[in-house]
């Protein structure tokens, strides 16, 4: 990396990074995340299972596809805090479901021009057992899905979204 300038700041923010590339030229490419100006820059997703096998799901409204899409729950990751503690703490404020056990599993960045680190974790024993505790912009409607229901949610194309962590997190519970 060369060098770096600001470029949008909100939500996400957008960056301007200047590279020299293994072949000497110079390129210039666009890096979000949502590092925000109070230090966060992770988030969590969660595949919450319930006792009897069933997986604990979210519809909610996205702003990219314009329209209400499947999730796992997740959120971002406080400064400071534990992941699997966010974990939990998202699972149950966007669902209202609590979890015996969570264990994270890995993580990936959010895309290739991210600086953003998605924690993947997978929640054992989720009951609607809490209290949901939606944010503003959130609509969160849990929906409980079989594993065959949520593969098939996998395979429609633009049916969800956080197709990665959820294939990682299937991978890890040994349920693909």
């Amino acid at each position: 990396m060369l060098g770096e300038e600001p470029g949008f700041r909100r939500f996400l923010t957008v960056r301007l990074r200047r590279y020299r590339m293994p072949d000497g030229r110079e390129v210039e490419w666009d890096v979000m995340g949502p590092e925000s100006e109070d230090g966060i820059s992770a988030g969590i997703t969660v595949l919450p299972l319930t006792p009897d096998g069933r997986i604990v799901t979210i519809r909610m409204f996205r702003a990219g596809p314009d329209r209400v899409v499947t999730n796992l729950p997740g959120g971002l990751v406080e400064p400071g805090e534990d992941v699997a503690i966010a974990g939990a703490r998202e699972l149950e404020e966007e669902t209202g479901y609590t979890c015996e056990t969570l264990d994270v599993v890995g993580w990936q960045w959010s895309g290739a021009s991210s600086t953003f680190r998605k924690y993947v974790a997978i929640a054992r024993g989720c009951r609607p057992e809490g209290k949901q505790q939606l944010d503003e912009a959130e609509d969160c409607v849990p929906v409980e899905l079989t594993v065959d229901a949520l593969r098939t949610e996998l395979r429609t194309p633009g049916a969800m979204t956080g197709i990665d962590a959820a294939y990682l997190a299937l991978d890890h519970a040994g349920l693909l």
